[in-house]
């Protein structure tokens, strides 16, 4: 028989032909495949690969490897003779009968001098060459090399000497990753099953399937005809339809017993390591046995970045884990149980409360959780989303702790304030009757939780106590050999400075925050570290430092960007709404603040909705919206509900006063305050004072407080503007032009507008452009709040634009190649680095220019003086 049709008449054909004809038909969705999309990298290593004595092609089923030789000859690019032969079936009698096709193909190639050499194409199937068959391989491959190339199909790697094959550079190898589909291959699929998907859910198809052939395959049976795309592409799992049936029949049934039973018992746990496995299946097992499967098996591969880590790919670990769920489901609990004793006891705390979770063992997962504080990591960061689900189904009559820990915690990831204090009422109570063995985390969580939950609340005072007892009780136990997690300090700092932000100590605040940031910084929470650099922006913005606060929130932006956020934090925005307004940038201020409105919450939500609706007032008034000003700060403060010490909840009363006071309604202003509980604080006496002035009277005595560094600028600069109305109703208008003057000395270095935007009729002649401080302070001249921007930028002077921070020396090369129309990619070349490193640059240039598009910024430089003169035009 010719080429590789070798018959043996006892049993059979041991040795069958694949290819006679050129067309040989072949079943499954690896065929489908091949059909539709040539991918010409797998044919060009093919090509290559055959020039070296021996090509291995091993993958598991359904990864096209018999159509990629047949595609691959059938394109015709080596111009010697190819011959395909399978084995089905793999014993002594095949081993005689494959050395016998050897004998005859060795003959033949014999036969023909001329180059190029005969290639062998041999495909194992389902089956695992036999030592036999290893050595007859081995003795072509080494004898034969000039004559004969060996191409190798194969679901395992075969009994060869791969590594000396390796070191003699004999051999070239395509494995699964090189037959996985990239996203261009996926999406070229789909466009020929007639289905036109987005790049988004083409990542999230290769996310589900790893790019295995078959799965992209079955999983474009399932679009087709689909309304809900997005819908279909989640529900596509491996327990149902196709993708089942192929698991089963051309995997699992291929597993010997013990291979079968090892993988239904570890299929349970999304991450494998040695120890783990032989906890699973009571069976010794080592690293070099997972790095065996993971060759044998590319359902199994080791996790990058990892030291002996391995997972199963997610639609084969669904398929197992239901049929786990089928064959054995009194195994289910058992195993799950000894998954989550295994995890605790290896530091990986929440994964064993979920495997606690689904045995049911509730006392175990609330345990888990409490100890080493480590609800703190589901209340910070990315796994903040796995909170609710993790522990929804947590019964509400579960005694002890542990339990009235988790669902506090629960609780206050939903915000219920309310029910958080309940259970930790409980929590204490508990822990005071011994029901549980005390431990040192059950007092610490229960303290810490404390803290964050009364931070939350109206009381400012109680909520300073339980922050400074938590903060403590943090350091105590730092002291220890495993101190508490990051997560647990970053918590409990910004507790503590946002308490001390709602109280209206400045530093204080400043200094909680800078410490968050550090603990932050450290252990690399980026998502923590972005938002607490946002909050104490807004500290240095209410303090008055613009500048600063323009700087954090742009560092806290970066950082969400870099640790692969889409949005940047609602802190963050809301400082630099913050910052916008007081520069009288008010159409800025109103987009930021409306898209503060949109951020995801956080623990900070209440306050920063308080600060949210301050800007948002003041952007009414300035439009000359005072009333409807007035309705948004009652309704803030009624949400709010500010106790005694509460600076920010007096806030909110102080600026509807000022608008009366502006509304000439003096009397009513003073009874707003007098009726206050922050009556006495010192800008509620500025305000008295101002009011008094506008009726004419004797305001209260000024404080002396308001000079001190931890006042804020805008207090200071109000006490000159109240003085000097108070000059001017006494007569006294050459004081009055010395105080305007201090005022705006103050001002000057942050171009803080809005003190000066709302002032009395009686010193609005001072602020005229014609006056000559106005000539000394030309700064001050924003463009009037309220009024849109004009079409037309360039028509501007200087002294109308405002930057609310100063460019970076990078930033400013990178606008020069701007103002010279170089393209994105063009000053990446010049400067050397990244297009998306120019990118980040002209963003932050767009946003501290508070410009929309790249010429309105280049315009905008040459107004300021920050490029060479302008080109004649």
């Amino acid at each position: 028989m010719p080429g590789g049709q070798q018959a043996d008449k006892g049993r059979g054909h041991r040795w069958t032909p694949i290819r006679e004809d050129g067309q040989t038909p072949l079943a499954g969705a690896s065929a489908m495949l091949w059909r539709t999309v040539v991918r010409q990298r797998l044919l060009d290593l093919v090509s290559r690969g055959v020039r070296r004595p021996l090509t291995l092609v091993s993958a598991p089923a359904g990864f096209g490897k018999t159509m990629l030789l047949l595609s691959w000859e059938a394109l015709g690019t080596w111009s010697g003779p190819v011959e395909h032969v399978a084995v089905d079936a793999a014993d002594e009698q095949t081993a005689a009968s494959m050395q016998s096709v050897l004998d005859g193909l060795r003959r033949r190639a014999a036969a023909r001098a001329e180059d190029p050499a005969l290639v062998l194409v041999v495909d194992c199937g389902d089956l695992c060459l036999t030592p036999e068959l290893g050595d007859s391989l081995d003795r072509v491959i080494r004898d034969d090399a000039a004559r004969i190339r060996i191409v190798l199909l194969t679901r395992a790697d075969p009994p060869l000497p791969l590594h000396s094959y390796r070191l003699a550079e004999m051999l070239t190898e395509i494995r699964a990753a090189d037959l996985a589909f990239t996203a261009e291959e996926a999406t070229e699929l789909m466009r020929r099953e007639n289905l036109d998907l987005a790049p988004v859910e083409v990542a999230e198809l290769r996310a589900r399937t790893d790019g295995w052939p078959a799965g992209l395959a079955f999983a474009a049976m399932n679009l087709a005809g689909t309304a809900d795309i997005a819908q279909t592409i989640r529900a596509f799992r491996g327990d149902i339809g196709n993708v089942s049936a192929f698991l089963m029949t051309e995997v699992l049934q291929a597993q010997p017993g013990v291979q079968r039973e090892f993988l239904l018992r570890t299929c349970i746990v999304d991450q494998l390591w040695p120890a783990l496995a032989e906890a699973l299946t009571s069976r010794v097992c080592d690293r070099r046995s997972l790095e065996f499967m993971s060759h044998e098996n590319a359902f199994i591969r080791r996790v990058p970045g990892t030291d002996g880590c391995y997972r199963y790919q997610s639609l084969f670990r669904e398929f197992l884990r239901a049929q786990l769920l089928f064959e054995r489901p009194d195994l289910v609990t058992e195993l799950h149980r000894t998954a989550a004793g295994w995890f605790a006891q290896n530091g990986h705390r929440l994964t064993a409360v979920r495997h606690a979770i689904t045995a049911l063992e509730w006392g175990d997962a609330a345990r888990y959780l409490v100890e080493d504080l480590d609800f703190a990591k589901l209340l910070v960061g990315p796994r903040r989303a796995l909170l609710p689900v993790l522990v929804a189904d947590l019964p509400d009559d579960l005694d002890g702790a542990g339990a009235a820990v988790v669902r506090s915690v629960r609780a206050l990831a939903a915000f219920d304030i309310d029910v958080c204090a309940a259970e930790l009422s409980k929590a204490r109570t508990s822990l005071e009757r011994g029901v549980l063995p005390p431990t040192r985390f059950y007092d610490l969580a229960i303290t810490v939780l404390e803290a964050i939950c009364t931070s939350l609340e109206a009381d400012v005072t109680k909520a300073l106590d339980a922050s400074l007892a938590a903060e403590a009780a943090l350091r105590a136990a730092s002291a220890g050999s495993s101190g508490p997690p990051p997560e647990a300090k970053v918590l409990v700092a910004g507790c503590k400075g946002r308490v001390l932000l709602e109280r209206g100590d400045l530093p204080g605040a400043s200094e909680a925050f800078a410490e968050a940031i550090a603990i932050a910084d450290e252990a690399g929470l980026h998502e923590a570290l972005a938002h607490v650099l946002g909050m104490a922006a807004l500290v240095e913005a209410v303090w008055g430092h613009l500048r600063r606060a323009g700087e954090l929130a742009e560092q806290a932006t970066a950082m969400a960007e870099a640790g692969g956020h889409l949005d940047e934090p609602q802190s963050a925005i809301v400082a630099r709404a913050w910052v916008s307004v007081d520069r009288g940038e008010v159409t800025a201020a109103r987009d930021l603040v409306h898209r503060a409105g949109d951020a995801v919450p956080t623990l900070d939500a209440r306050m920063l909705a308080a600060f949210g609706a301050l800007v948002r007032a003041r952007v009414l008034r300035s439009g000359g919206q005072a009333e409807v000003a007035r309705a948004e700060l009652r309704a803030a403060a009624d949400g709010y509900g500010a106790g005694i010490d509460d600076w920010l909840g007096q806030s909110l009363v102080l600026d509807e006063a000022k608008i009366l006071v502006a509304q000439h309604l003096p009397h009513e202003a003073i009874a707003v305050i007098e009726d206050s509980p922050g009556r006495d604080q010192v800008e509620s006496i500025l305000v008295l004072q101002r009011a008094a002035t506008e009726a004419g009277q004797q305001g209260p005595a000024p404080t002396s407080a308001v000079g001190h560094r931890a006042t804020s600028l805008e207090t200071q600069i109000d006490r000159y503007l109240v003085q000097a109305a108070e000059s001017i109703r006494t007569g006294d208008s050459r004081r009055s032009s010395v105080q305007v003057e201090r005022a705006l000395r103050l001002a000057a270095p942050e171009h803080f507008r809005r003190p000066f935007s709302h002032t009395p009729p009686q010193l609005r002649k001072l602020l005229q452009p014609t006056n000559e401080l106005m000539r000394r302070h030309a700064w001050l001249h924003a463009p009037r709040p309220g009024r849109e921007r004009a079409a037309d930028q360039s028509s501007r002077t200087r002294y109308e634009l405002v930057v609310t921070n100063t460019l970076s020396s990078k930033e400013h090369e990178v606008l020069r190649y701007l103002a010279e129309l170089l393209t994105t990619e063009e000053i990446a070349n010049t400067m050397h680095v990244s297009v998306n490193t120019v990118r980040s640059h002209v963003r932050s240039i767009l946003r501290k220019l508070s410009a929309s598009r790249r010429n309105e910024a280049v315009r905008r430089a040459w107004d300021l003086g920050l490029l060479p003169q302008r080109p004649e035009t």
